[in-house]
């Protein structure tokens, strides 16, 4: 069989052919020379006409459709669906949509993944289109296969369904398309959306489907690099240049992502005083090492998210405006699931695609257990999504039903999360009332001063976490480091 890479090549070249005419087309297709190229292809290949009759499908299409080329050359695509072997419903709902690619699934259960492409032929003549069915399992396979030696340990679960949905939701594929093309150009991305709607997958694919697969991609949670860290660990340190600092320094995440891809996750969490190196590299270039008096310059491509108004946080001068209009060249809003739920049958397939590739017996929903999940809105999104099925893949044997589905899922508990995206400010908390509050909710039966003060820092503590939005800004706010805050927190 002709490896994958050619069948991109052949389709480039029928969608440069231009000024062929649907006659020369027809010619070609009648030659044994094509026949046998496109026969060597392990994709399944279908070519409709203008007039969306089927002229050609090669082996593997009779394969996988269980239908001989004598049978359906000359019928139109319609009727080639109702006789094909696969389940072509979900696959025209998704065209009409303005989706070029679908899901389909054989009567054995096998998921493929079919997709179309128009053929430009001469003027002012119809088009033929080029439909390539490609095993989506085996896919899978190949594709978690080549990576395995270079994935993170820690990368376990189900991952992000939302990798392969990128190919299959017009929405996001749009949206993808656009960050690709700002990326090509060196635009710098700020991706913006609630928590959970997979900022980091479309990160990843922008990376991969820029031609940027074989370099570096560097993932930076701002929010989980502690303050007094954030300088050393984003730009490096030389030896010697504090206590504890390596014997022969480190380099910084700016620096390992040389050459590639540096994704700043939860941007709004960078200490103030950090955005003003971090805007020296983003307007020259260059890095100096903690403990260096020397600079560097540094080719990388920077894309930042954030689930915050970043706006409101220049308004309140906890970020820079200047490095604000360094990192949005181009915002990117990606929605959350709940404004398409048309995507959601498709992420369901792919996650028990995910989770029946090593699991025995094979795990299914019940028809209960999938129309409860269709009726959701997802205000955790899809990582709650994800949440869900890891959990029924957990509690159920081979088939998953309504019982085994979370309580605030059947309407038994309100959403842990809550459905405005943007954090809204609250009004500082007035401190001259609180003793009198707390004092007023507590139990005083066998409490002393130190359990008020206790309970009245506590209290304090959340309401600043709450109206600053982070326990970082919270202790900055309160005047206490952030180990003091979290073991506050923590206290009984």
């Amino acid at each position: 069989m002709i490896e994958k890479p050619l069948l991109p090549s052949l389709k480039m070249g029928m969608r440069s052919s231009i000024n062929v005419s649907s006659e020369v087309l027809s010619a070609l297709l009648e030659t044994p020379a094509l026949h046998a190229l496109l026969d060597s292809f392990s994709e399944a290949i279908v070519l409709c006409d203008g007039d969306a009759r089927v002229r050609f499908l090669n082996l593997a299409a009779e394969r996988i459709n269980r239908l001989s080329r004598q049978d359906v050359v000359g019928l139109p695509n319609t009727e080639f669906f109702q006789r094909s072997a696969l389940a072509f419903e979900d696959f025209q709902q998704a065209v009409s949509r303005g989706a070029n690619s679908a899901l389909t699934r054989s009567r054995d259960g096998r998921m493929f993944l079919t997709s179309t492409q128009a053929v430009p032929t001469g003027a002012y003549e119809k088009p033929y289109s080029l439909l390539i069915q490609r095993d989506f399992e085996g896919r899978e396979s190949q594709r978690r296969t080549s990576r395995e030696a270079f994935v993170p340990a820690e990368n376990n679960g189900l991952g992000d369904p939302q990798d392969n949905a990128l190919h299959l939701s017009p929405l996001l594929s749009s949206i993808a398309d656009t960050g690709v093309r700002a990326f090509r150009r060196r635009a710098r991305l700020l991706l913006l959306g609630e928590p959970g709607v997979g900022k980091t997958a479309i990160a990843r694919h922008i990376h991969r489907a820029a031609g940027w697969g074989d370099r570096p991609f560097i993932h930076v949670n701002c929010g989980s690099i502690p303050e007094s860290l954030f300088e050393s660990e984003m730009f490096g340190y030389e030896r010697g240049a504090f206590t504890g600092a390596l014997q022969g320094g480190k380099r910084g995440y700016i620096e390992s992502a040389s050459g590639g891809t540096l994704f700043l996750d939860e941007i709004g969490e960078i200490p103030l005083h950090v955005q003003a190196k971090l805007l020296k590299f983003l307007e020259d270039g260059s890095i100096q090492s903690v403990g260096s008096p020397l600079s560097k310059t540094v080719q990388v491509q920077v894309i930042a998210a954030t689930n915050k108004d970043l706006r409101r946080l220049v308004e309140t001068g906890e970020f820079r405006a200047d490095l604000y209009y360094r990192l949005a060249v181009l915002p990117v809003e990606i929605p959350p699931l709940r404004q398409h739920l048309e995507d959601l049958p498709v992420l369901m397939d792919i996650l028990l695609i995910r989770i029946n590739r090593d699991r025995q017996p094979t795990l299914r929903l019940s028809g209960g257990c999938r129309q409860r999940l269709l009726n959701y809105d997802y205000p955790g999104n899809i990582r709650e999504l994800v949440n869900i099925f890891e959990r029924l893949a957990v509690l159920a044997d081979d088939e998953a039903g309504e019982q085994h589905l979370p309580p605030e899922l059947l309407g038994l508990i309100p959403p842990m999360f809550s459905r405005p995206a943007t954090p809204q400010r609250k009004p500082e908390p007035e401190l001259e009332q609180e003793p009198e509050t707390l004092a007023a909710s507590g139990d005083d039966t066998g409490s002393n001063l130190k359990a008020h003060v206790q309970r009245f820092e506590r209290q304090l503590i959340l309401q600043a976490v709450q109206s600053r939005g982070s326990k970082r800004k919270a202790a900055q706010y309160l005047g206490i480091d952030i180990g003091t805050l979290i073991r506050k927190l923590q206290r009984d």
